[in-house]
């Protein structure tokens, strides 16, 4: 079994909903800053660490005067996160990560960590220019 579906069977036991893509599962959420905020669960090539992700706009689409700002607000709050990191992936996107290399996690586990992104990806909201 893979460890994308490992998580699906997770998923399925906590009771959250997601779909299935090529070799994701994506997950909807309505939160109090994001009707609804797209998260994915992805793995790398050989399944030894699962990635839970949040992707948000290029950053180059930020102001320029406010980029650094926000580099700098996302590098402190990447510290006071539980779990997660605010980065910009090698597309310039920016996201919220959480990864594990448990790949025998449990339901318990998974909620936490998707939960973790959920939270921090409202703390991002607070923090992205406007």
């Amino acid at each position: 079994m893979s460890i994308i579906q490992h998580i699906a069977s997770l998923l399925d036991q906590i009771e959250i909903k997601y779909e299935k893509e090529e070799s994701a599962l994506l997950m909807h959420w309505k939160t109090e800053h994001f009707e609804d905020l797209k998260i994915k669960i992805i793995s790398n090539k050989d399944e030894s660490w699962a990635y839970i992700v949040a992707p948000f706009t290029n950053f180059y689409q930020v102001e320029e005067t406010k980029r650094m700002k926000l580099a700098y607000d996302m590098l402190k709050e990447s510290w006071k996160a539980n779990g997660v990191k605010y980065a910009i992936d090698e597309d310039d996107d920016i996201i919220v990560i959480a990864e594990t290399n448990d790949t025998d996690l449990t339901s318990e586990e998974i909620q936490t960590l998707v939960g973790h992104v959920v939270h921090a990806c409202d703390t991002l909201w607070k923090i992205y220019p406007s």
